[in-house]
């Protein structure tokens, strides 16, 4: 009757132990086979850039409400009407942004961790220039529900650094990703260029 037992209790180990193997075996599968598919590519602000002229949902500045943001032109210029920039050359960008939601939101800004960059081929990161407003493109503040407003976000970069990477860290932390061409482009460069004083 011992001898039963102990086979029993021996045979009751195996099977859980080979049961335990099959079970790890499946799940190292299913996280392999997950990890390889197209679904589990990265989405979002982690992905590859956006192009300019393509929009995306942002999370306002200290976490109120959602900003769709929209970078739609870019002008290279020597200078404004009142400022002159220290690497030889202004990258302005237009942006186009409008409330997702019913109340009013702001982008964030540095002192929040937030705010716009321009990222250069070279790798340097160059933030957006606070004191230059041109006319007809507002600065900043909160967007009123269903508005829509077009501002300017402008770079002090060198002439070698034209064509960068423009990002945008929202109320969340997410940084999203716009590539810019290296040449005036987009509707609005007519606009841009007036404010500019050109």
């Amino acid at each position: 009757m011992r001898t039963t037992a102990v086979t029993v209790t021996a045979l009751s180990l195996a099977a859980a132990l080979s049961l335990a193997a099959c079970s790890s075996e499946t799940k190292a599968e299913t996280v392999k086979s997950a990890g390889s598919s197209p679904s589990a590519a990265p989405a979002g602000p982690s992905a590859e850039p956006l192009a300019m002229g393509k929009g995306t949902e942002t999370v306002g500045a200290g976490g109120g409400g959602k900003l769709d943001i929209m970078p739609v032109s870019v002008v290279y210029a020597a200078k404004t009407a009142t400022d002159k920039p220290s690497h030889g050359l202004y990258a302005v960008i237009a942006v186009q942004e409008r409330p997702m939601t019913e109340v009013a939101a702001a982008e964030t800004t540095p002192t929040e961790k937030g705010g716009w960059q321009w990222i250069a081929e070279d790798g340097q990161a160059v933030s957006s220039e606070p004191n230059i407003f041109l006319p007809g493109l507002d600065a900043g503040g909160p967007i009123r529900a269903g508005a829509t407003q077009l501002r300017a976000r402008t770079f002090d970069i060198s002439s070698a650094q034209r064509g960068g990477t423009l990002t945008y860290t929202d109320g969340e932390g997410k940084t999203f990703r716009w590539q810019i061409p290296a040449q005036d482009s987009g509707p609005q460069v007519t606009k841009v260029k007036k404010a500019l004083g050109s």
